[in-house]
């Protein structure tokens, strides 16, 4: 599919949003999408981002022929959830009707999909078995990247849980609860101060890069850049700089401060490749150190593309070029340590 520009291209959607969408569509369809990045892609597509899947579909679908080289497990999807043990016998149905129909009940949920076809006119495929949720709050759980409504992202560890309401961020309250460990870069906004709930503890900041640790009895909090103020909700604790870490007890509400190394305190990011809104020859700056392979591209001006995206489950350098590929329509080949990507386009 495509890249983001980093010109003013118009777009009804969220920049970071519609290239969220995109990273996860070329997840799943090379079959790597984790359970909780499948759940995102079920929400996008639920609240806004039909258009551009059926734009998916229309991208990598060929009506003139009855098979299509799917991955194996969207591949299982289809036979589990389409044809089932005994297959019908009923008329075949073009194959990229039944790759849409199983990404539909792979994902789960209530969406809607318009799908052309040339002999009749469109119609949809539904799911109704699912009732929509009561209430507009968010739980995201276990390793993940996101990107928030107000452009924050958070690049979640282990064992973690986030719960924020959409809502309250397009109302101007920008607050989201932790527990576990994860690393928040905030979009500065003055007016709109950003908090993080862990337990009693609150960490209150306008726009910088800090690390929130929710321990059994204390919560740890490291600031990579800019201001910070922790406290509970009634009284500040301290405020904290670049390479300052305070440890709260919340048994006590005790704490102390301390001058920490801000990249020894959060070396557990690097185990996993992260790219937040960044052009493509950044990116292939960080595979070529994170897997020490060299990589290149043919055309000069797909390095000026920007993508977002992120590997956090040890993807080995295949997966993950294979789909930075399909984000903007190129190959790759490997040959001696040196990748060359080949082709593609922003659009």
């Amino acid at each position: 599919m495509s890249a983001d520009n980093d010109t003013n291209a118009p777009n009804d959607f969220n920049q970071s949003g519609t290239e969220r969408f995109d990273f996860l569509m070329a997840r799943y369809l090379a079959g790597d999408a984790s359970d909780p990045e499948k759940e995102e892609l079920h929400q996008l597509t639920e609240n806004g981002y039909a258009p551009r899947f059926g734009e998916w579909l229309d991208a990598h679908a060929d009506t003139d022929s009855t098979e299509m080289a799917l991955p194996g497990k969207a591949r299982d999807e289809i036979l589990t959830n389409i044809l089932g043990a005994a297959r019908p016998k009923t008329r075949r149905m073009p194959a990229w009707w039944s790759w849409a129909a199983a990404i539909l009940l792979a994902l789960g949920g209530l969406m809607w999909l318009t799908l052309k076809n040339n002999q009749s006119a469109p119609m949809n495929v539904t799911r109704t078995d699912s009732p929509p949720p009561k209430d507009d709050l968010q739980v995201a759980k276990g390793k993940q990247f996101l990107i928030l409504p107000d452009g924050s992202s958070v690049l979640m560890n282990e064992r973690a849980e986030l719960t924020y309401s959409p809502a309250s961020f397009q109302n101007g309250s920008r607050e989201v609860t932790l527990q576990g460990e994860a690393y928040f870069d905030i979009a500065h906004d003055p007016s709109k101060p950003f908090r993080v709930k862990s337990g009693a503890v609150v960490t209150r900041v306008l726009g910088t890069a800090f690390n929130v640790n929710m321990l059994e009895n204390k919560v740890v909090v490291t600031v990579a850049r800019g201001l910070v103020e922790v406290g509970s909700t009634h009284h500040v604790y301290a405020k904290i700089r670049p390479d300052e870490q305070i440890t709260v007890d919340t048994r006590t509400q005790q704490y102390n401060t301390a001058s920490v190394s801000a990249i020894e305190e959060t070396a557990w990011k690097d185990a996993y490749l992260v790219f937040d809104n960044i052009d493509l020859e950044k990116a292939g700056q960080l595979i070529g150190e994170h897997y020490g392979v060299k990589l290149a591209f043919t055309r000069a001006e797909i390095k000026k593309c920007r993508i977002t995206a992120s590997f956090l489950h040890h993807e080995n350098l295949d997966t993950v070029l294979t789909v930075l590929s399909k984000m903007i329509g190129a190959t790759y080949t490997i040959e001696n340590g040196n990748v060359s990507i080949e082709g593609g386009s922003c659009d």
